[in-house]
């Protein structure tokens, strides 16, 4: 499977921005008809704030068959005010996006689910139905089960990972797609049927499998087109189309070609859209060509969130699936610099190739019985951090040359087998296989060894 999701999502007002409730009300309408008119499926999740405006609910008053509305859970003081919390944000502001007071973890977990109730039940009273996608930057375990198990979502969804971007950490995830998580911890996925989640939790913003994890680290060098030495793109590493790679249309047919072309290990999943809160910046021409370069690609469909979560559950429906990322070159280097991502309910690996040297950059074990840092109390701090076990860690470690399997190699490829993945270069292979990782190489004579197991 392989599948598009177009998502907006809505806040009211930015106190940062001047005039900010009519700008982000225009550029909502205006992603509106942009999705319209390319008659797509489409998800909008609206903020608490967005919600109770008789604008928004004017604007997709007459939503049709083709558009879900979810919820975006950030909190506000709206929200706080309806739910009887005290607000903790910046006087003045009914919006601050620091972790205290903007997100669920903040909060003790019984008001927390306070706050999904009122959420829930004015989206009821609007639009005569509970909505199925709820997402947000992040999202804690505690409100994860609460959506599940009152609720019944669909489908979660959450940040890519960054680290020190805004008011929070997400380090060492399942890099794309969707997993299963743990009930302890919403960003791990889970080893068992017992501790599992049985709601997807899908990550945003389509994530650069190159340069997503260490930014410009790799940018420059031997076969640079783009971007020549000193030279970095506005913004982040993502398909957002506020930011430099998301908005270059060679860029972006390289993102498409990375996810939907090479290999995926059977299932194949990205986010397109942006927050309204960017509305000062013109995106709108690059989402456009974003879509007009999507709506072209064979054998991948559009999907709203809720619906991508369905048939998720469908294919899936025991435990977190293998699936693979694969960059088989760079749209910066080309062939010079390569990235492949293998991500299971056990453990998440990226291999990298940098000119001759092929290392893995990153390896995060995943363990359902650690438990998430806000699950029996909030958060006090202005910031979060979400992370998995690192095993190798080239990003926060001491270490930032990883693990060494080959010098002086040409390019890599990429082999499936049934779960498995492996990586073959002139004399020497590694294979990802979600009980362990194995590799051999640089002479026939070379015996196979593991290098992890789980």
């Amino acid at each position: 499977m392989k599948a598009i999701n177009v998502m907006n999502f809505v806040r009211h007002c930015d106190p940062r921005i001047e005039n900010s409730e009519e700008i982000l009300y225009n550029t909502t309408r205006r992603e509106l008809e942009l999705v319209r008119e390319f008659d797509l499926p489409a998800t909008f999740l609206l903020q608490y704030d967005a919600l109770i405006d008789p604008r928004y609910q004017e604007l997709f008053s007459d939503a049709g068959e083709k558009l879900e509305l979810g919820l975006w859970l950030e909190i506000v003081k709206p929200l706080t005010d309806a739910v009887g919390l005290p607000w903790r944000g910046r006087e003045d502001w009914e919006w601050d996006w620091h972790v205290v007071p903007g997100f669920s973890m903040a909060y003790t977990p019984e008001d927390r689910c306070r706050i999904i109730d009122e959420c829930m039940n004015k989206f009821h009273e609007v639009y005569g139905a509970y909505p199925r996608t709820t997402g947000s930057w992040l999202l804690d375990t505690v409100t994860a089960s609460y959506l599940l198990e009152k609720y019944h979502v669909s489908a979660l969804a959450i940040c890519r990972d960054q680290t020190n971007t805004d008011a929070y950490t997400l380090i060492g995830g399942y890099f794309n797609q969707a997993y299963y998580p743990s009930k302890k911890n919403i960003f791990t996925p889970a080893q068992s049927r017992k501790m599992q989640l049985d709601v997807p939790v899908f990550r945003l913003l389509g994530p650069d499998p190159v340069h997503n994890y260490d930014n410009d680290r790799y940018l420059h060098g031997p076969g640079a087109q783009i971007y020549k030495d000193g030279e970095v793109p506005q913004g982040c590493y993502t398909m957002e189309p506020v930011w430099g790679p998301g908005s270059n249309p060679k860029i972006m047919d390289w993102f498409f070609r990375t996810y939907f072309e090479n290999e995926d290990l059977g299932f194949s999943y990205m986010q397109l859209g942006q927050e309204n809160s960017f509305g000062t910046i013109d995106f709108l021409p690059a989402l456009r060509v974003q879509l007009e370069k999507a709506c072209r690609l064979p054998g991948v469909v559009f999907l709203t969130m809720g619906d991508t979560g369905e048939a998720f559950r469908r294919l899936y429906h025991d435990l977190t699936p293998a699936t693979c990322v694969c960059a088989t070159d760079d749209w910066n280097r080309g062939s010079e610099v390569q990235s492949v991502y293998y991500d299971c309910k056990n453990y998440t690996a990226n291999i990298f190739r940098d000119g001759g040297r092929i290392f893995i950059r990153s390896l995060y074990r995943f363990d359902e019985n650690v438990p998430e840092h806000y699950l029996d109390t909030p958060c006090e701090t202005w910031d979060a951090t979400y992370e998995n076990i690192p095993v190798i860690d080239t990003l926060r470690g001491n270490d930032t040359s990883g693990l060494t399997l080959a010098e002086g190699k040409g390019p890599f490829t990429t082999e499936r087998s049934g779960d498995c993945l492996t990586i073959r270069w002139e004399d020497g292979y590694i294979t990802f296989a979600p009980e362990k990782i194995v590799t051999a190489g640089d002479s026939e004579n070379s015996l196979e060894k593991t290098i992890f197991s789980v």
